[in-house]
């Protein structure tokens, strides 16, 4: 199968990327600005609001980050990445799955694009922090449910993880630091020390490195 993912540095595409690099799918990545005033025309036919990432699997076209992870483990998973249906554990898997989606990202979004919520500068500082306030709690929340880790599941690795740990990788959504939660900063330990995320993480250095920036993360591979 021909895998065609779209994306942009440093995004929420990140996770999908890691993940396939993970399970050693071959992909072609297709960059897109996500940030210029008109809208990417190719990117608007496999996601509607422009958003990445985006995955086109031989005209089969996927958006929303949690969707494509989740269909790739059912797909190439083998029984790995995810917890399956019959398994006693799948409801627990099922409402974290959704809390990452539903609970956690709002608030990471608000850090970054205030803007989407409100149009004044001070409305939007007050937005931001009563986000910081609830990123918190949430935090506090999820490094109680990976007190058994490395990952949610133990010793299993699943999407769980990369929806989590690719995000949990800025620096910016954290009302202190990572380090604040002895968990959470285990967890992100182990994901930097998966090849494939370091390699990821690599291509997103070297590419933002080309346009002027530089890619800062909450804790960084060994070796950086």
């Amino acid at each position: 199968m021909t895998y065609r993912l779209y994306l942009s540095t440093n995004t929420y595409a990140l996770t999908v990327q890691a993940l396939m690099e993970d399970m050693g799918l071959d992909h072609e990545l297709v960059w897109v600005d996500i940030f210029q005033d008109t809208p990417d025309e190719d990117l608007l036919k496999v996601s509607p609001h422009s958003r990445v990432p985006a995955l086109n699997a031989d005209g089969t076209v996927l958006f929303e980050t949690g969707a494509i992870a989740l269909w790739l483990a059912e797909q190439h998973g083998d029984g790995d990445y995810l917890i399956p249906p019959g398994d006693p554990r799948r409801g627990i898997f099922l409402q974290w799955f959704h809390y990452l989606a539903t609970t956690l990202q709002p608030d990471v979004m608000m850090q970054f694009h205030p803007e989407s919520y409100a149009a004044d500068d001070a409305t939007q500082a007050r937005l931001r922090e009563a986000a910081f306030g609830r990123l918190d709690k949430v935090f506090r929340t999820l490094d109680d449910a990976l007190a058994d880790g490395p990952w949610f599941f133990g010793d299993t690795i699943t999407v769980l993880d990369f929806l989590l740990g690719m995000q949990a990788t800025w620096p910016e959504i954290y009302p202190e630091t990572i380090h604040a939660y002895p968990n959470l900063t285990r967890h992100q330990q182990a994901l930097l020390e998966r090849p494939s995320v370091q390699r990821v993480f690599g291509i997103h250095r070297e590419t933002m490195r080309g346009n002027g920036e530089e890619l800062v993360l909450a804790m960084e591979p060994a070796g950086w």
